[in-house]
């Protein structure tokens, strides 16, 4: 208990002199002074002259696009704007497929052109060092000559590289493929 009371004393020392010190930092300390007050607004409108005003138009918001910007285009601008040697594979295989699926609709889909008849049956996408025919029935196709690559039970495609000749069985792949929608549908609709 001496050691309580003994404390007591320095306590009550230690609040006089910081109160000392408290007091005189506050006569140190400059005033704040209010900001100046703003003019007044303008009258705010009734719903009546909000009606009567016209309504601004605003720009359309950037928006990323999911699809590509060439999509609903046409085939032959989308080719044209490839490379020469694609340009040299693309076009013979577009007039392939219009001669052998000649009620197929083509259209620019995914980034590419796309080859419809009850569904999407074949696709063209041009790469760096090929063009790609790809067939989403192409599990289901008798590939005769073996030139179908891919192992999935869909979508199996043909590479064509630069200078290399448009596969002989070319023509009964697109056939068959037409033939499969036929008879299954659309092959997006499982």
């Amino acid at each position: 208990m001496a050691t309580a009371k003994k404390s007591a004393p320095r306590k009550a020392a230690m609040k006089n002199s910081t109160s000392k010190t408290a007091t005189s930092k506050k006569h140190e300390a400059p005033k704040k002074v209010a900001p100046p007050k703003k003019a007044p607004t303008a009258r705010k409108s009734s719903s009546k002259d909000r009606s009567e005003r016209p309504v601004p138009k605003l720009a359309p918001a950037q928006v990323t696009p999911q699809t590509s910007s060439a999509q609903g285009s046409a085939v032959d601008a989308f080719v044209a704007r490839m490379e020469g040697w694609q340009q040299d594979i693309v076009r013979p295989l577009a007039a392939l497929i219009a001669k052998e699926a000649p009620g197929a609709s083509a259209y620019i889909k995914w980034g590419h052109p796309v080859w419809d008849h009850a569904g999407p049956f074949a696709l063209v996408k041009a790469a760096k060092a090929h063009v790609t025919l790809g067939f989403w029935r192409g599990g289901q196709m008798r590939d005769a000559d073996g030139i179908l690559e891919g192992d999935s039970d869909g979508m199996r495609y043909v590479r064509i590289q630069s200078g290399q000749r448009l596969p002989a069985s070319l023509a009964a792949l697109v056939h068959e493929a037409l033939a499969l929608n036929q008879k299954h549908g659309d092959p997006l609709k499982r």
